[in-house]
């Protein structure tokens, strides 16, 4: 695989949201690609799991919760433990399902803490000069479907995540001359902890189906899938994109 543009060998990526998911089969796509992983999650039980699945050595987990106040922390000490990185994949974020009429601007602070300003203060310590190696930084966020179209009952994490496309956008134009590349990635419904949440506000099965499974052309997603699309875009395969919004979405957004 290291002969190929889609090879991640030698790179050193960090990844938030490790301890399931998506960020859970990012890190265990990566490593299997040759890179090396630092992962952080909050669940240090989980996250111990997630590392212990890697192929291949040197991989470190790094166990705390992702606040705006710690990233910078995060961020060294994942260059301590692996040096200089080469990606970044921000796989952690929150939801809360419930009608605007009663969302309050404390939800949507607590949802855009980790879901826009971690990924902000990450990227800013991300990009001193000593903390990653040059021309050689690609920057993956994790948005969703929900930006684009909207979502009843999800104003704050829609929210949230149309923020960050815009925010990835802003970065990609402004780092293209160092080389350094800004994307995200959309995920329709994948059969992730986040979408058994969202399954329990309908009543019947059938009723699910028709409101999100059927949605899909392709049926429901799983976090391989939108592994691999981080994965691409982290590797010299993806060299000639920045600033795009990869749509993996089963068909979602037909």
């Amino acid at each position: 695989m290291s002969g190929t543009p889609f090879s991640l060998r030698g790179r050193k990526i960090l990844i938030t949201g490790a301890s399931s998911g998506i960020g859970k089969a990012a890190a265990q796509l990566a490593a299997e690609l040759g890179a090396v992983c630092v992962i952080n999650g909050r669940d240090e039980t989980r996250l111990n799991e997630t590392l212990q699945s890697l192929q291949g050595d040197s991989h470190a987990a790094i166990a705390m919760p992702l606040t705006p106040d710690n990233c910078k922390i995060l961020v060294q000490e994942a260059v301590k433990q692996a040096g200089p990185l080469n990606g970044y994949i921000h796989c952690a974020g929150i939801e809360k399902t419930m009608p605007f009429r009663i969302t309050e601007l404390a939800d949507l602070h607590e949802i855009m803490a980790i879901n826009l300003d971690a990924f902000w203060e990450t990227t800013r310590e991300l990009l001193r000069k000593k903390n990653h190696e040059p021309e050689k930084l690609s920057v993956v966020g994790i948005t969703s479907v929900t930006a684009q179209y909207g979502s009843a009952g999800n104003a704050a994490y829609a929210a949230s995540k149309g923020a960050l496309i815009s925010l990835i956008k802003s970065l990609a134009s402004e780092y293209a001359g160092q080389k350094i590349r800004f994307n995200c990635i959309c995920p329709g419904y994948t059969e992730t902890p986040m979408l058994d949440n969202i399954k329990r506000l309908y009543k019947t099965e059938e009723e699910y189906r028709e409101a999100i499974v059927k949605k899909h052309a392709l049926g429901l997603g799983t976090p391989e899938d939108i592994a691999a699309a981080a994965a691409y875009l982290l590797s010299d395969a993806s060299r000639w994109v920045t600033g795009s919004v990869m749509n993996v979405d089963g068909g979602y957004l037909m």
